[in-house]
C-alpha cells in the first residue's frame, strides 16, 4: 500500500479540516479514514471556498513473526546443552 500524503495549507490555499472519521478494520488490518475539509483560495479577492471529501486507508504495522523467535530460542537451547 502506498503512503498517503495529507493536504496541507500553502501560501495560496488555506485548508481547514471539518471532520475526520477513523474506522479500524481488523480483517484487512487497516484504518479507513474519511476526511471532510474546506479549501479557501487566498489569492481570490473574495476568498473562493470549496468543500471536499477524501477517503483513504492507512495500513497497520506488520505483526512480529513469532515463529522466528521460537526457532531462535530452540537453537540457543540446543547449543547450551551441547557444551
Amino acid at each position: 500500500m502506498k503512503p498517503t500524503k495529507e493536504l496541507n495549507s500553502t501560501p495560496f490555499t488555506e485548508v481547514i479540516e471539518l471532520e475526520r472519521i477513523v474506522t479500524p478494520d481488523e480483517e484487512k488490518r487497516v484504518d479507513h479514514i474519511f476526511v471532510r475539509r474546506k479549501k479557501i483560495c487566498t489569492l481570490h479577492p473574495e476568498g473562493f471556498v470549496t468543500e471536499e471529501t477524501a477517503r483513504f486507508d492507512v495500513a497497520w504495522p506488520e505483526k512480529p513473526k513469532e515463529e522466528l523467535k521460537d526457532s531462535t530460542k530452540l537453537n540457543e537451547e540446543s547449543e547450551i546443552n551441547i557444551n
